[in-house]
């Protein structure tokens, strides 16, 4: 099977994803935020918000979309390096930058085809759907 040519444009560090990721989550963004039960059904909440540092993203290519043993030798190589971040910009005009917590590659039984999965630790937002960010 050949890679599918990407559509929506992802790239980390001004490495472009070959293929779209079949599952893209830019905004897994866990709210800092505690519920309590009390006596007689009362609920007490806790809001603290969000944080850009909260969000992580989640990407895989699924078992259809395809990248090559190169883009994963790419991708490997500064998975491993230690302490580096990188940017990540997406076609939302979302910019982030991100640390690789976790990528993943799946190898088919064609020597040149992988799939993979990746998470991404957020550490800032420079801009969040083309707009600059200015939340915490």
């Amino acid at each position: 099977m050949p890679i599918s040519p990407a559509i929506g444009n992802v790239s980390l560090d001004g490495v472009t994803f070959p293929t779209d990721p079949e599952t893209y989550e830019p905004l897994n963004w866990k709210k800092r935020a505690n519920v309590r039960s009390g006596l007689g059904g009362a609920k007490t909440i806790q809001d603290f918000g969000t944080f850009q540092k909260d969000n992580t993203l989640r990407l895989e290519s699924g078992s259809q979309q395809f990248v090559d043993l190169t883009w994963v030798n790419v991708m490997h190589a500064k998975f491993r390096a230690r302490g580096v971040t990188y940017t990540l910009l997406d076609w939302l005009g979302n910019e982030f930058v991100v640390f690789i917590t976790e990528f993943i590659p799946i190898p088919t039984k064609n020597d040149d085809l992988w799939t993979f999965r990746m998470s991404l630790q957020v550490l800032s937002i420079p801009s969040l759907f083309s707009t600059t960010y200015t939340g915490s």
